[in-house]
Formats: C-alpha cells, sequence, structure tokens
C-alpha cells in the first residue's frame, strides 16, 4: 500500500470515527423529549432530595431539555461540582441545558404563599368552589379534573382503582394547605391526595373492616358518618347504626345519600319530600340496598375513625331532636317514632 492510499484509508477511518462520535453527540443532544412547544414558560419543582437523575426527568418531561443522559453528562463536565437546590422555578420550554444548569444551581426566589383550609363534609363541586376562591384556580378545571382523574393517580394510590366513575370524591383531605400563589389545579389535588394517604396509613385499620368493604367501602362509610353526624362523639353511634343495617339487609334510607343529589342550596334541607326519596339513582339509599357506590363528601379524620371503629351498639335508628345537633338513637321502630315526634316538636314539619 503506498503513502497516497495509506492517507485515504486514514482519512476513511477517521471520517468514520468522527462521524461515529459527532452523530452519538448530536443524538444526545437533540434526541427529542415530551412533545412540548418551545418558548412556553412552565413551572418546574424540584424536591427537596432530588438527585441528578430524578431532576433530568423532570426537566425533560417539562420540555425544558431533550434528552437525560445529556443533561447528567453536562452536570459532570462542570468543575468544581454542581450543587442543585430544591424549590419552585419558572422556566422556558426548550431553554436547554447550560440554561437549565444554570438556574437551578441558584436558590429560587420566595414565592408568595396562599393558605387554603377546605371543611370537611364538602362535594367535590364545593371543594373546587371553595380552591377558587382562596386560590384563584378554576372552579371548572378542578371539578373537572377531580371527577375523572382517579385512573390517573390509581398508580400511586391503588385503592383509586376502584373508584366510582374514575371520581377522587372522599378522598380530597379536609385540612389547611399552604401553596404558593401560583399553584396548578393538579399541585392542589395531588397535595390533598397525599394528605388523605397520609392519615389512612397513620391509621389501624381492621382486618375485618377491610376485607368487608374495602378502603373504597370504608371512606363511603365515614362519608355517610361526616354527613349525618354533627356532633363528633355521636360519629361512631352512627357508623354504628350503619353497620347494624347493613348486617340486616336494612336499607340506609339516609337522607344525606339524597342530598348529595340535590343542588347545593338545598344540602342543609332538614327534611326531603316523597319525590326527592323517590329519585332514581344509585346513591338513594332509599330505594337501593347497601351503601351508595361511593363516598358523598369528603370525610374528617374522625369520621374514618368512626369508620374502622364503630360503636358497639343495637341502634338501627336515629333521629335529629336537639339545637344543637345532638341526635336520639333507637333500637326498635316505636322507639324511633316517639323520637321522631320529638322532633317535629322542635324543628317542626
Amino acid at each position: 500500500m503506498g503513502p497516497a492510499i495509506a492517507l485515504v484509508v486514514l482519512g476513511i477511518v477517521f471520517s468514520i470515527i468522527f462521524g461515529v462520535v459527532f452523530g452519538g453527540w448530536f443524538l444526545l443532544v437533540r434526541s427529542p423529549g415530551p412533545k412540548v412547544e418551545a418558548g412556553q414558560e412552565v413551572a418546574v419543582i424540584i424536591p427537596d432530595g432530588s438527585g441528578v437523575s430524578d431532576i433530568a426527568d423532570i426537566l425533560v418531561e417539562k420540555g425544558i431539555v431533550a434528552n437525560p443522559t445529556m443533561f447528567k453528562i453536562m452536570v459532570r463536565m462542570k468543575s468544581g461540582g454542581t450543587i442543585f437546590h430544591a424549590g419552585r422555578y419558572m422556566m422556558i420550554t426548550g431553554s436547554g441545558y447550560e440554561t437549565a444548569i444554570a438556574a437551578l444551581t441558584t436558590p429560587p426566589p420566595p414565592a408568595d404563599v396562599v393558605k387554603v383550609t377546605i371543611i370537611e363534609g364538602l362535594r367535590i363541586d364545593q371543594v373546587a368552589r371553595s380552591v377558587s376562591e382562596q386560590l384563584g384556580v378554576s372552579a371548572v378545571e378542578f371539578e373537572d379534573r377531580a371527577k375523572s382523574s382517579a385512573a390517573f393517580y390509581s398508580e400511586k394510590y391503588p385503592y383509586l382503582a376502584d373508584a366510582y366513575e374514575n371520581s377522587l370524591e372522599g378522598f380530597l383531605f379536609p385540612d389547611t394547605y399552604e401553596f404558593t400563589a401560583d399553584a396548578t389545579v393538579d399541585e392542589v389535588i395531588e397535595r390533598m391526595l397525599a394528605r388523605f394517604d397520609e392519615v389512612i396509613k397513620s391509621m389501624e385499620v381492621p382486618a375485618d373492616k377491610l376485607d368487608r368493604h374495602g378502603i373504597q367501602g370504608l371512606v363511603t362509610i365515614a362519608s355517610l358518618v361526616e354527613r349525618e353526624a354533627s356532633i363528633a362523639d355521636e360519629r361512631p353511634l352512627v357508623a354504628s347504626v350503619i353497620e347494624n343495617r347493613l348486617a340486616q339487609s336494612m336499607p340506609l334510607q339516609f337522607c344525606s345519600t339524597v342530598q348529595f343529589l340535590l343542588p347545593p342550596e338545598r344540602l342543609t334541607d332538614l327534611r326531603l319530600s316523597d319525590a326527592d326519596t323517590k329519585i332514581d339513582n344509585p346513591f338513594n339509599t332509599y330505594i337501593n340496598q347497601g351503601l351508595p357506590p361511593g363516598p358523598i363528601c369528603s370525610p374528617s379524620k374522625s369520621s374514618l375513625a368512626a369508620a374502622l371503629n364503630p360503636a358497639q351498639t343495637d341502634y338501627l335508628y336515629f333521629v335529629l331532636t336537639g339545637k344543637d345537633g345532638s341526635q336520639t338513637f333507637s333500637r326498635t321502630y316505636a322507639e324511633h317514632e316517639a323520637a321522631y315526634a320529638i322532633s317535629l316538636e322542635v324543628f317542626g314539619q
């Protein structure tokens, strides 16, 4: 092989090596992430304890950078090490690796914090309005999302896989939360679900109750207790009536399950009409046996506790008789009729 041919061969080999290296580098840089339109401002949240791989995945998911491997390579190339800060950043999609690294090595600016209080006993539509009034997010978007996304969250919270009609009703835990002023609907819902999960895991769930009702059924019972009992001490008694009626195959005939079907302004009606009790709907426990198919509100921790550990009684009936919200519990229908007469005297027809 002459010198000229050797040079040609060497040039070809060099070109191939250069092409492979450059092509691999190009693919790393340009490998597409999710299809996110460039130039859009998005919130990027870096949780405490996130490693470089976690951050790379977050940035790709948000469309800030294109390739997680390339991001990690760029970080390693930085001399002196790289310290990233947890927090909430507003970043521009498609801004690239250098920009992302520079942003994340600077502590995020403090954000305005808004306290949001969700009281117990609200339906999803009421929760949506309350969140909207306190935080400014869209009530319509919140309600639509909360009523149709149980399957989306079920990978993290498996008990949501059985949610009735894919709704999060009953699982948006009532509490006081702190959000940044620009928090999204998804962030609010995720925080409320995480709080529910934290609370239910902190409670001892009796195996027999779990086997009989499952988490969905227990939350449904708790939601009935929440809507039927105004006094905390009476919640285990209401739960006992539910269990006793179910055990005897008696319809629950709870006003709260019908009120769930009524407009918000009628949720506090003391008495139902005959027409109300005949509404053809699975939630109407006047015409359907057993528990309603899902929760009717977001129950408090004390109502969840009552559902998990109802009082041991023979009660089958209860009716509101005290203006302080107290009720009279009865074992027989005759006793219940006498208590109902007292209710009529106190509250009228």
